[in-house]
């Protein structure tokens, strides 16, 4: 163009890259600071989850990596402790797309110390393990009549359990599953045995 336009007779241009725009690494989910974060070279997981401020509280540890040209995404399962296990510190590449899931919750509501729901962000969470972080059975529970309500796409299921033959170590212990719903009743009789 500038030999067409008559400025220049024998043009000699040189074109050098000042600033390369790449893409850059999408963090979506329970990170403090969602958003792209530009990357130029590769990096490691734990890198763009530090850069995005880290987990949020309700994080899960179960993440999913959607690499470009892949159709099927790299799941990564995250130790609590990051520095626990490094080999899940895998490479992240320009336009990868970063997943972070809210982790799931199990509810655990009736006569226990501490009625609440709780965040399972790692492995999996039994129905003693979810009474003791609920505080345990209080003197007046009904241990004989807990149950877990289930949620099903037909609806609501629910399922006896015998917590005392747990404790016993008489029966196995039962794998809770997201959303279930951990049911201590109170017994009217030990309420007026104890008054």
């Amino acid at each position: 163009r500038l030999e067409d336009g008559g400025f220049v007779r024998n043009p000699h241009v040189s074109i050098f890259v000042d600033d390369a725009a790449s893409q850059g690494v999408t963090l979506i989910g329970e990170v403090s600071k969602p958003g792209i974060y530009p990357d130029t070279a590769s990096h490691k997981l734990f890198d763009v989850v530090s850069q995005a401020g880290g987990f949020t509280s309700s994080a899960s540890r179960k993440i999913a990596i959607l690499r470009r040209n892949q159709s099927e995404p790299i799941h990564v399962q995250l130790p609590r402790n990051l520095a626990d296990d490094t080999s899940k510190n895998v490479d992240v590449m320009p336009g990868d797309t970063i997943t972070v899931p809210r982790a799931p919750i199990i509810y655990v509501v009736g006569d226990v110390g501490r009625p609440s729901g709780l965040l399972v962000d790692n492995g999996e969470l039994t129905v003693l393990q979810a009474l003791a972080l609920a505080g345990g059975a209080n003197k007046t529970a009904k241990l004989g009549a807990a149950r877990i309500i289930h949620k099903t796409p037909a609806g609501m299921t629910e399922s006896k359990l015998e917590i005392k033959k747990m404790l016993e170590a008489k029966t196995p212990d039962v794998t809770l599953q997201a959303d279930d719903i951990l049911f201590i009743p109170v017994s009217g009789r030990k309420v007026l045995a104890s008054r």
